[in-house]
């Protein structure tokens, strides 16, 4: 029981902390770069990680980000109870005994990734953008 109220904390703590951050306000603030310069992009995001020439004369730029969220490795107790029935000096017993042994839960990774593109355009102006991973959220 305790491990199972251990997961649902776990789980509650994730969503409770996530549950600001969405993708619908992660494409709002994507969407105040359009029209913006190619220069102003990256003074607000940084060195793309990746960067294309499009045969149209548009260049395409791309920043991704990579995180590793883990949990587990939580102890927990696990009652074991132990009968036990003999005779002592002639006498007949019977008993039960509990000890609490310590476990704990598997440790697991889980990868968090968005990588988000911009098109510019041939005047240095973002004109697009588009976005894919499992952690492209924003507050």
């Amino acid at each position: 029981m305790a491990r199972t109220v251990m997961k649902i904390f776990i789980l509650f703590l994730i969503l409770s902390l996530s549950a600001c951050a969405t993708t619908a306000k992660y494409e709002s603030k994507l969407n105040n770069f359009i029209g913006v310069s190619e220069n102003s992009l990256i003074a607000a995001w940084g060195v793309p990680d990746k960067e294309y020439r499009l045969g149209n004369g548009k260049k395409a730029v791309e920043f991704i980000s990579k995180s590793t969220v883990i949990s587990g490795g939580n102890p927990y107790t696990v009652p074991q109870t132990t009968y036990q029935s003999g005779t002592i000096g002639g006498q007949s017993y019977s008993g039960t005994s509990t000890q609490y042994v310590v476990q704990t839960d598997p440790v697991q990774k889980y990868r968090l990734t968005c990588k988000t593109s911009f098109i510019i355009d041939t005047q240095g102006r973002v004109e697009s953008w588009q976005h894919e991973g499992n952690n492209c959220v924003s507050r």
